[in-house]
């Protein structure tokens, strides 16, 4: 991890990867904090976080009053910066408030940082339409964002015109780790009104439910539902609780993630939907971050043999902190990305808890 250690404005935090992201990313830190349980890393990140979280409207970099970054430094891409293009930072900011308290037992973390608390929440209640958690660039003033996804698979989304939504969009796992992260701040602030609106924020997922393929859309925006068999609907397992969703979309969830397993884990999305695009960065590939996600949850939910195909990845990581592999049509299996990824790190700290690597 030494590698990917760095300062910025006197603050000590880790890069996500070595040697294409040398920058602090939120999300990667706050999940590699959580899945690897190191209390140290999450309070860095989090007083790190807290410093740079928004407090304006800003078009050129997505900056909004309580929105935690995706990247710092921002990069420029499109005439915009990438420096706020992440709408579950926000969130996951919530949730590692959460588990860095369950970690020390207690966190005065969050007292100190308790107005960063509620303004992280106050930008999630803005983002609600219908109890929905809706993305959209207007918020910021602006017409788009650097990037054309702001949720983790932020490369491009499925059967859109260039790979963009049109907003407002509904990314359904974002909408479940807003619907932790709201939790998490009832139990942080110890507010009833909280706990309430995260209930709500519940009885809506079968909005966001395919029914016909089981598990959650790909997304929802202005023009309607996009259809897909991705692992958003096994990730998204980690942040949810027992009672969110019935036997039958549990059961079907584990149905239809049957069309992306491979031997050494979860793709990103279904291979079938997935060659017509140009970019296969986030949608053939198996990220070992992920296995280690959708393993927990699949642990929590009492799904053995989708963990069972998560631990498969152990066999790649002995040797190797690698950010993704690809798997091509005749079976050969690459590694790509970074090396060492933080996230990747994480995840073989995770699985060392449980197995031996």
């Amino acid at each position: 991890m030494n590698k990917l250690r760095a300062v910025y404005n006197n603050f000590p935090v880790y890069n996500a990867g070595f040697p294409h992201f040398l920058r602090n990313f939120s999300r990667d830190s706050f999940v590699s904090g959580i899945l690897s349980r190191n209390a140290p890393l999450l309070k860095e990140q989090l007083e790190f976080s807290a410093l740079k979280q928004g407090h304006i409207n800003n078009p050129y970099t997505g900056e909004e009053p309580g929105k935690i970054h995706h990247e710092y430094p921002g990069v420029e891409i499109r005439n915009h910066s990438t420096l706020y293009n992440a709408c579950d930072t926000t969130s996951l900011f919530l949730i590692g408030h959460r588990a860095y308290k369950e970690l020390m037992g207690g966190s005065s973390l969050a007292t100190s940082q308790r107005k960063n608390i509620e303004s992280a929440v106050e930008y999630i209640v803005l983002h609600l339409e219908q109890k929905l958690f809706k993305e959209s660039p207007y918020h910021s003033g602006a017409d788009k964002f650097a990037l054309k996804v702001t949720y983790w698979k932020d490369s491009e989304l499925q059967q859109r015109e260039d790979g963009e939504p049109v907003y407002p969009v509904v990314y359904p796992l974002a909408h479940v780790l807003s619907l932790s992260g709201i939790r998490s701040a009832a139990v942080i602030l110890d507010s009833h009104e909280l706990k309430v609106l995260s209930e709500e924020l519940a009885q809506v997922l079968p909005l966001l439910f395919d029914s016909e393929l089981g598990g959650f859309y790909l997304a929802i925006d202005k023009l309607g539902q996009i259809k897909g068999c991705s692992s958003d609907s096994l990730h998204a397992l980690f942040y949810l609780e027992h009672g969110d969703l019935t036997a039958e979309q549990l059961n079907s969830i584990i149905q239809s993630s049957k069309a992306i397993e491979t031997p050494i884990g979860y793709r990103t999305l279904d291979p079938n939907a997935s060659k017509a695009s140009s970019d296969q960065y986030h949608i053939s590939t198996v990220w070992p971050f992920e296995q280690a996600i959708i393993h927990s949850g699949a642990i929590k939910w009492g799904l053995n043999d989708i963990a069972r195909v998560c631990e498969n990845i152990m066999g790649r990581l002995q040797n190797s902190d690698v950010e993704f592999f690809s798997i091509k049509d005749n079976g050969e299996i690459s590694s790509g990305g970074c090396d060492p990824q933080l996230w990747t790190i994480a995840a073989k700290r995770y699985f060392s808890k449980t197995h031996s690597l």
